[in-house]
């Protein structure tokens, strides 16, 4: 069995404005942590990454679809996850046009910033079968987390409902739960993760606890070998309504 405090995980949210600083880096290592909010060029994003460190898994928060596909790709997961009940909740965008072709295409360059640090894949799904990264989808990893009447009760902003989402995480003790689950007894990232305030940053914790589902082989994978996947929290932790939403959005696609 894994033992998480001894394994190197890095969570990174992709940010791609070339001015502003827009990426959120999270990362563990023996049992130290850090998190930081940089650029998007390598020169300044590895400054906040522990010197000389080997990732078991890394997470990227953004596209990730096998080298070589086209640019109109349509993709699986985010069919998947963008229909019924998810549509108004934690939906991808897609990423075969606009925005999300963008982003897509800012992925793949943070992919080749970081895949020199990266492990051996020793698991299944792997985008790139030379190095263990994995694509995290933070929205949705908060989402299905989330009881249905969480969702009920109030209008989002747009723009503002990875941040909602997060709070009601964090004051539903989600986090707290997901760490019991996977066996991660780290109070001190808890506590950060629970106070934190920049979006980067959250978003680059929900990464990195999707790198830590990923390694201890309990992610729930949506998606396929010639689209790409997105890891998310396990199954039996997702809320009745998501995985009812997942299960009729499976047969809807077959």
């Amino acid at each position: 069995m894994i033992n998480l405090n001894e394994t190197a995980l890095l969570g990174i949210d992709v940010g791609f404005s070339k001015s502003r600083p827009t990426t959120g880096i999270a990362w563990s290592d023996n049992g130290e942590f850090g998190a930081a909010k940089t650029h998007s060029d390598w020169e300044r994003r590895r400054q906040h990454l522990p010197p000389a460190t080997s990732f078991s898994i890394i997470a990227i928060d953004g596209p990730l679809v096998p080298i070589g596909s086209p640019d109109l790709l349509v993709r699986t997961c985010e069919q998947l996850l963008a229909r019924g009940t998810f549509q108004k909740r934690c939906k991808p965008g897609s990423s075969h046009f606009g925005t999300g072709l963008h982003l897509k295409r800012a992925s793949l360059d943070t992919a080749n910033q970081v895949r020199h640090l990266a492990s051996m894949p020793l698991f299944a799904n792997a985008v790139f079968g030379d190095v263990a990264i994995v694509e995290a989808f933070p929205n949705a990893f908060l989402g299905v987390l989330l009881a249905d009447h969480t969702f009920t009760t109030r209008q989002v902003k747009r723009g503002k409902k990875f941040d909602w989402m997060y709070e009601h995480a964090v004051y539903a003790g989600k986090f707290a739960q997901l760490m019991c689950v996977i066996g991660w007894d780290a109070p001190d990232l808890l506590q950060r993760m629970e106070v934190e305030r920049d979006h980067e940053k959250r978003a680059a914790y929900i990464c990195l606890l999707t790198a830590a589902c990923a390694a201890l082989g309990m992610a729930e994978v949506v998606g396929d070998a010639v689209t790409g996947w997105i890891w998310l929290p396990p199954k039996d932790l997702w809320a009745g309504w998501a995985q009812e939403a997942l299960e009729k959005n499976r047969l809807a696609l077959a």
